[in-house]
Order: C-alpha cells, then sequence, then structure tokens
C-alpha cells in the first residue's frame, strides 16, 4: 500500500479535481490527508470534502492550509464559479495549525507529499518544525509563472 497526502490548491481550475479522483481510483493506494493551499476562509477545504462525499469517501481528514488573509499571495486566487456546485459549499473553519499537524502526522506516517499548488503550507510547515521536510518524500509540481517584470529578460 502506498501512502500519500496531497496539498493542493483544488477549486481554481479543473486539474486538481481531476489528480484528486486519480488517487482515489489508483490501485493500494491510501490518502492519509489533504490540505488545501491558497484557500479563502475555507472553502478549498470545503469543495474538497464535497468531491469526497460524492466519492463515498468522507473519512479522509482534509483541513484548510495558508489562506489568502496571510498576505503571502501576489493576487487573489480564483475559485470555481458556485454555479458548477449542485448546492453551497461551506469553508471549513479549522487553524491552520491543524492543517500542518496533518501534513507532519503524515510524513511520520512514510506518505509520500504531493503539493499541486503553492507550497506555502511547505514552507509553514517547516518553518514550524525545522527540517521535517528533508525526512519527506516530496512530489512537487507547479504550473504558473508570472511574466518577467519590465527591465528583465523575457
Amino acid at each position: 500500500m502506498v501512502k500519500v497526502h496531497l496539498d493542493t490548491d483544488l477549486g481554481g481550475d479543473i486539474d486538481d479535481l481531476c489528480a484528486l479522483a486519480m488517487l482515489l481510483k489508483w490501485p493500494k493506494t491510501e490518502i492519509t490527508g489533504i490540505t488545501t493551499v491558497a484557500d479563502d476562509r475555507g472553502i478549498r477545504a470545503g469543495f474538497t470534502r464535497y468531491a469526497l462525499k460524492l466519492a463515498g469517501k468522507s473519512d479522509i481528514p482534509v483541513k484548510a492550509g495558508a489562506d489568502v488573509s496571510l498576505g503571502r499571495y501576489r493576487v487573489r486566487c480564483g475559485y470555481q464559479d458556485k454555479r458548477y456546485w449542485p448546492e453551497a459549499i461551506e469553508g471549513a473553519d479549522n487553524l491552520l495549525d491543524e492543517a500542518l499537524a496533518l501534513l507532519k502526522e503524515s510524513i511520520t506516517e512514510g506518505a509520500i507529499i504531493i503539493g499541486i499548488g503553492p507550497f506555502t503550507n511547505l514552507y509553514l510547515l517547516d518553518k514550524k518544525y525545522p527540517g521535517i521536510l528533508r525526512q519527506a518524500k516530496l512530489f512537487l509540481m507547479g504550473g504558473y509563472i508570472y511574466p518577467p517584470r519590465s527591465g528583465y529578460p523575457q
């Protein structure tokens, strides 16, 4: 059995939802937890919990991580239009420390940490528990690069 922990910004576009669906059906894979990043009052965690409920996997722990209110994001993150959800989605109201504790627990259990959003939760985790990421098996994917500022090579 392969253990994985998904750190995601699910809710901005469809790619993270597809990654979650793939992990849920991947043979011999156990999702130890899911943390959301670049959240806004826990709505990304709410979207994630809703998707897990549809898949019959509500037992997977989900915690809202780094929130946009921390001021760590250059732009406000987009969310899936609420018209795409069949009902109102409630945000998670947990504390950031709970998300970091879930990440730490997954690392302790030997889970592969899959980061498919901004890596703010991982930064905050390593800041709180210095050196913990050296113990972690990380699989990181990033996708958005801002255009160079005026005066820099294109």
